[in-house]
């Protein structure tokens, strides 16, 4: 394995929650299960798998019980998909890791490096002459310290990191070029081979990088995936804790919309008793965390997202996407909703968006019919720091709305966006119908704006709407800022909000294009 490889855990984190630490081996044994270890590496399969020393090198094709332990080895990287394999409520599966070093990463990219495989198709513009078993949605650059820019004509590469994939698309909702043979075009004043330490193409693959019910993953790194992070139907007993999703997303949704779409984590069509904690999100192309599908048919409930860091989330940190009830979004970091490479290139709002508004918000809350709100959510103790879009926005009807409870967080935002935004459609219509509308016709939502306040309007927001009441408005001091460590120094005036783990985004900068590239004309 190269060298790259195993440093490409670009967000490596140290995470210490105030809870007593989770022990694998003990875990297992206490539901009867067996613990595994798993070096990919130097691991052995025709070795037990029950030691650090007897470690195997593969574990897909290994029938794990109930109960079961699997630990990969830090600093090890899998190229591919968790296949995990379902416990029970009272016996989950946990996949874990072992060791010293940077977490486990799993990747859904590949490689696209060496000078030799690229060839100039015109000035500053470059073609791999290699091929992709899927559709390229991302191009991650330098071990994680930029992205490509995607364009979606050839003709429109113009600066260096601008990329086009001819296959762009065929995956898409309203279906594409239908080439399986796409080729990559990437802008760069010289060779991209040379000019970048390291290019990882992120490809469409198998729609999600892990997923599975009664199972828990700790300390493990997930990062670029075209579609989802962790995607399941009906998710039930699952627990995520200190794991890294990273460059999540960026694959085209519609290719005649040009909308694209990409989740870290994604309960569909309901879900029960799942948490969410303690982990880093960075660089995310649509939504952190949500829960969407289930309608008034199959309603989550029982979820948990806490003590978790967001940074440059494209449309938001957490989604509450349709009714559902007892979710607690509680003692979260969110760091410039809006930002990262689904950005990248653009002005906001992101062009490709089908929603009313610019995005890149911390909580975007939608798709709930009036009405239908079952019963209590809770957004509490977060930090809001920067956004393009409003740090909290809601089209919602008021009756829905009373019963989300948002209190005990701290506000900033410079951006001259509002800090609420509070909209509802007009009477007779559905989100449905809305976005269909919109998609079909360019028409835009039908909604309403019923309320909203900007940062010097806050006491005012507190006093007519009953929310926020012991929320405040400032400035929040992080021990360091620039170098990611975005915990509260003890004098900050948010220093009671915001996440309690000690979560810290890193990276591992390599040399970049020095000089930004044009394409004549011509």
């Amino acid at each position: 394995m190269k060298r790259r490889e195993m440093l490409i855990s670009t967000g490596a984190a140290f995470l210490s929650l105030s809870a007593v630490p989770f022990r694998q081996d003990a875990a297992a044994e206490a539901h009867g299960g067996k613990t595994y270890y798993i070096d990919p590496l130097a691991g052995d399969d025709a070795a037990d798998g029950l030691a650090p020393s007897r470690a195997w090198k593969t574990y897909a094709s290994r029938g794990f019980s109930e109960g079961d332990t699997v630990l990969f080895k830090r600093g090890s990287v899998c190229r591919g998909v968790l296949d995990t394999r379902n416990g029970t409520d009272q016996a989950p599966v946990t996949y874990g890791a072992y060791g010293e070093g940077d977490k486990p990463v799993f990747l859904g990219s590949v490689p696209a490096d060496g000078p030799e495989h690229w060839v100039q198709e015109r000035p500053s513009v470059w073609r791999y002459t290699g091929t992709f078993p899927s559709e390229v949605c991302n191009v991650v650059l330098n071990n994680g310290e930029s992205c490509g820019i995607l364009r979606w004509r050839i003709e429109d590469l113009q600066q260096s990191g601008d990329w086009h994939y001819s296959g762009i698309g065929m995956h898409s909702a309203d279906g594409g070029p239908g080439d399986p043979d796409g080729v990559l075009y990437l802008c760069s004043a010289g060779n991209p081979g040379a000019a970048y330490a390291s290019i990882e193409c992120v490809l469409w693959g198998a729609r999600r990088m892990v997923g599975g019910s009664h199972v828990v993953l700790d300390n493990l790194s997930f990062q670029n995936s075209g579609v989802h992070g962790y995607f399941e139907v009906g998710a039930r007993n699952v627990v995520i804790r200190n794991c890294e999703f990273r460059f999540i997303g960026g694959a085209v949704w519609s290719l005649k919309h040009r909308v694209r779409f990409g989740n870290a984590i994604e309960f569909w069509d309901g879900a029960a008793d799942c948490t969410v904690e303690g982990c880093l999100f960075d660089n995310i192309y649509d939504s952190a965390v949500t829960h969407q599908g289930g309608g008034t048919r199959n309603i989550p409930e029982r979820l948990y997202f806490r003590d978790n860091l967001f940074i440059d989330c494209g449309l938001c940190a957490y989604e509450h996407r349709e009714p559902a009830k007892e979710v607690y979004f509680e003692y979260n970091t969110c760091i410039h909703s809006g930002g990262g490479f689904s950005m990248q290139g653009m002005s906001p709002p992101r062009p490709s968006d089908p929603y009313p508004q610019p995005v890149g918000y911390h909580v975007f809350i939608f798709y709930i019919e009036p009405g239908t709100q079952p019963g209590p959510a809770y957004i509490r103790h977060n930090l809001f720091y920067e956004s393009h879009g409003a740090a909290i926005s809601a089209i919602i009807d008021p009756v829905d709305e009373r019963k989300i409870v948002i209190d005990h967080n701290g506000y900033w935002q410079t951006t001259g966006e509002r800090l609420m935004q509070f909209t509802r459609l007009r009477e007779g219509k559905t989100t449905t119908e809305a976005i269909q509308a919109h998609l079909s016709m360019g028409q835009p939502w039908p909604l309403d704006l019923w309320r909203s306040c900007r940062p010097s309007e806050f006491p005012r927001h507190q006093a007519e709407s009953g929310q926020d009441r012991h929320s405040r408005v400032a400035r929040p001091l992080f021990v360091d800022q620039a170098g990611g460590d975005y915990r509260q120094c003890a004098d900050s005036p948010c220093s009671s909000v915001g996440m309690r783990a000690h979560i810290r985004r890193t990276m591992r900068p390599g040399p970049s294009d020095p000089t930004p590239a044009s394409v004549p004309s011509n």
